[in-house]
């Protein structure tokens, strides 16, 4: 997985995003809500403060920690810089732009 703060204006490489979603434990095509909640259920779980001394947690909590921020950079490079539609669309146009037919 590259580094969190590598190139923030180019997204992140679609391999990065599905290494990053397994890192959370979710499908490919989990929505950012849900991504939000594993993310804050590990972290809870993982925090260093919750089990001092305790390495493998420690980083494990460090790759769920970038795995989520890098998921955040991707959503936010899909996201057009208007609102989103409201007809009743779930992803915006630059999604369907981007991994083309309507799932």
């Amino acid at each position: 997985m590259p580094a969190v703060g590598s190139d923030d204006r180019r997204p992140p490489s679609e391999k990065a995003r599905v290494e990053a979603l397994a890192e959370l434990g979710l499908p490919r095509r989990a929505r950012i809500e849900e991504i939000r909640a594993a993310y804050l259920a590990l972290a809870r779980d993982l925090h260093p403060d919750r089990h001092s001394g305790d390495r493998e947690r420690a980083d494990r909590f460090r790759r769920v920690a970038a795995a989520y921020e890098l998921l955040r950079r991707y959503h936010r490079h899909l996201r057009p810089a208007g609102p989103l539609p409201r007809d009743g669309q779930r992803h915006d146009p630059l999604w369907w732009k981007l991994f083309g037919e309507k799932v």
